[in-house]
């Protein structure tokens, strides 16, 4: 078992802050980087342990935050997507299962003109029980 130490902090000017820090046992991880073509529709990203895993962590960082930037998670053909204009963090099951509870592909899409980077970091329990 890992153990991922994340640490995130925000402040308001003049105004109040809230930080958080600890850990997240993770038995697999995985990171990746992709390159989103402008122009792209669905671009797949196939997450390290396909559908039966469980995630504990899901961090998707553009290279410059985009309302023009977005993704779906496993189906490419789900009505919805999730702009990509921040960074997103999700910490713990409960917040990756907002999206979804067993994240196994990435859908891209890139409405802008040029060319933008995503990094993804993903952990979890590879082998969940019944």
């Amino acid at each position: 078992m890992e153990k991922l130490t994340y640490t995130v902090s925000a402040q308001l000017a003049n105004g109040p802050k809230l930080a958080s820090a600890g850990t997240v046992d993770v038995e697999a991880y995985g990171k990746f980087s992709a390159t989103i073509a402008a122009g792209a529709a669905d671009l797949e990203v196939a997450l390290p342990w396909g559908s039966g895993g469980k995630a504990a962590v899901l961090l998707v960082k553009p290279s410059k935050p985009s309302d023009k930037l977005s993704y779906k998670v496993n189906d490419k053909s789900a009505a919805s997507s999730v702009a990509l204009n921040g960074p997103h963090l999700l910490l713990g099951t409960g917040a990756v299962a907002l999206l979804d509870p067993a994240p196994a592909r990435l859908f891209f899409s890139n409405t802008g003109t040029e060319d933008l980077a995503v990094e993804i970091l993903i952990g979890g329990d590879a082998t969940p029980g019944p």
